[in-house]
């Protein structure tokens, strides 16, 4: 399905700048609903296109946000998609926003006409077409149940032996043994995956189980609820 270009759709990664300009290549459900994942994190730097440079007005004023995260949606809907836990590292954590749970299993036109009232003047508006199509992909079939990752419970020792199996083999050559690579400067301070597991653990789930917008980091969508509540119990037990 072809959509207007944007000025810096040659930034995306490949794949999904293929995607996003509707080649003859077919990509998998789990890929195509990762993509939506990515654009509820960060519609623009998902999707290349323009940002916004006015503050979404119905953000709340006393939180201090830049105008581009005023309208990204785990800004308000968190990353646990309830409106409890929300994006970078602000005042949002402790504020309780709309939640859009309900919307899971609704079909994907009717979101799309929710969400055009609710948000009828939100910027996506101007990138009409595949981008808009598959966030409300994502937020119609893509949301995950944190509460079935088991993000706070005690770890065995069998979990921690598989969760490592998958760090080593999956995510070690980028973020390498100790976790601490890979992460951009945040504040004058490097991230580690230990740390995000085990401070923001559904932030940690839903870049790990959709990827992290702009950047080519692998998706793990594909494997099983049990195998990334594996892998993110191993994750909290680095760079303790």
């Amino acid at each position: 399905m072809p959509i207007p270009q944007t000025p810096a759709s040659a930034e995306l990664i490949p794949q999904e700048k293929e995607f996003l300009e509707g080649t003859e290549h077919e990509f998998g459900d789990a890929f195509v609903v990762s993509l939506g994942g990515k654009l509820y994190d960060d519609f623009w730097q998902g999707s290349d296109a323009t940002p916004p440079t006015q503050r979404n007005p119905a953000f709340p004023s006393d939180i201090s946000a830049s105008n581009t995260d005023s309208w990204r949606c785990v800004s308000c809907h968190g990353w646990d998609y309830d409106g409890a836990d929300k994006a970078p590292d602000s005042e949002q954590q402790s504020r309780q926003f709309v939640s859009v749970r309900h919307l899971q299993g609704v079909e994907p036109f009717k979101v799309t006409e929710l969400f055009a009232k609710a948000h009828a003047d939100h910027p996506i508006h101007t990138t009409a077409g595949l981008p808009l199509e598959l966030l409300v992909l994502f937020v119609s079939v893509g949301q995950y149940e944190t509460r079935n990752f088991q993000l706070y419970k005690p770890i065995s020792p069998e979990r921690l032996s598989r969760g490592r199996d998958i760090f080593e083999g999956v995510c070690m050559s980028c973020h390498h043994p100790d976790g601490k690579s890979g992460f951009e400067m945040h504040n004058g301070l490097h991230r580690s995956l230990g740390w995000l597991a085990r401070n923001k653990p559904k932030r940690a789930m839903h870049k790990i189980i959709n990827g992290v917008p702009g950047q080519n980091m692998l998706a793990l969508r594909f494997l099983e609820e049990s195998v990334v509540s594996d892998l993110l119990a191993y994750l909290r037990t680095l760079d303790p």
